[in-house]
């Protein structure tokens, strides 16, 4: 991974800014997954239980696109998760 940061570096902002967000949408992604499976859901139930469709719902957990916050929030709620803004641990 370093060598990706270091490559990005070296490309100027643009491209840090860009590694970002993919990572960002990646570890989303991640999350709501492991959210999901805990819950014992599919994802066609959890979409009849938010009202996100399912086929947005497999685009999320594969990183493709990036939830706006109120996707997020529909998601987490059927999941008995919510929100929130942590400290970074690195």
């Amino acid at each position: 991974m370093q060598f990706i940061e270091d490559e990005a570096v070296a490309e100027g902002p643009a491209a840090v800014a860009q590694l970002h967000a993919f990572d960002a949408r990646v570890r989303l992604a991640a999350e709501l997954l492991q959210a999901r499976q805990q819950a014992g859901m599919t994802q066609r139930e959890l979409a009849a239980a938010s009202g996100v469709e399912q086929a947005e719902i497999s685009k999320i957990e594969r990183g493709e696109i990036a939830p706006s916050i109120i996707t997020v929030d529909k998601l987490l709620r059927p999941l008995g998760r919510r929100l929130a803004v942590v400290d970074d641990d690195g």
